[in-house]
This record gives C-alpha cells, structure tokens and sequence, in this order.
C-alpha cells in the first residue's frame, strides 16, 4: 500500500473530527504546507464540501457543510 496514500487518508479526518477548523488550525494539526492546505480548501469549497464561515481574507474558519448538515437534522425532530 502507498505510504503518501495512508498519509492522506489519515489527515482527512481532521475534517471529520473537527467539523469546523480554520486553516492555521488543520496546517499544525496536518503538517500540510500554508498554501496546500488554503487550495484545498478552496477547491473543497467550490465543491460544496466545506464552507467558509467568516468572509475574511485571514483568519478564515471554515466548517465540514455535510457534518453541519446531519447535526442540524437533529434540531428538526426537536420540533414536532
């Protein structure tokens, strides 16, 4: 199995674990470089996979959109 594959895989998570990080945040969490990690989640966001919360131009938080999503199901049956 492919070494960078396994790496990957395990960095992914973070977003999965942390559903809502800023990018300063999973670069120290990843040890991804500043400027992968800022395309990638740009590209996430055009995706529709991630969605940036603070409209800054630093400091941005970002949130998993699908996570978010299953959470706010909750808060639906709450109100029957």
């Amino acid at each position: 199995m492919n070494n960078n594959k396994v790496a990957w895989s395990d960095k992914k998570i973070f977003l999965i674990q942390h559903p809502i990080a800023t990018s300063n945040w999973l670069v120290e969490k990843t040890g991804i470089t500043p400027a992968t990690v800022n395309k990638a989640l740009g590209r996430l966001e055009q995706l529709g996979i991630v969605r940036e919360l603070t409209a800054r131009k630093r400091n941005r938080l970002f949130s998993y959109v699908g996570y978010i999503e299953i959470m706010n199901r909750g808060k639906e049956l709450r109100g029957r």
